[in-house]
């Protein structure tokens, strides 16, 4: 199964067990005049639906110095797509 997510700490949770998006892409925040960009983290494998429904339900639990790593390179992660995508944007690719 594959879920798409936006959300930061969603995406750090499910790196903290061992699961790192396939993809990530970038797109204009829909009615946004200041033209923010925001990005989508893909997942996939076996375990996400249940790491899904852990976090959904508000029963993620997770060791706080290896979530602050990883939340840390998924903003890294966003950073860098956000860079790409901004670059594509002058460009006149997309």
């Amino acid at each position: 199964m594959e879920i798409r997510t936006s959300d930061l700490y969603e995406a750090a949770y499910y790196l903290t067990k061992g699961v790192t998006p396939h993809l990530v892409t970038c797109r204009l925040l829909a009615g946004n005049v200041t033209k923010d960009i925001i990005c989508d983290f893909y997942f996939e494998g076996e375990v996400i639906p249940h790491l899904q429904s852990d976090f959904l339900r508000s029963e993620a639990v997770v060791n706080l110095v290896l979530f602050r790593r990883c939340y840390g390179e998924i903003n890294n992660y966003a950073n860098n797509a956000k860079r790409d995508y901004r670059k594509s944007m002058k460009g006149g690719r997309q």
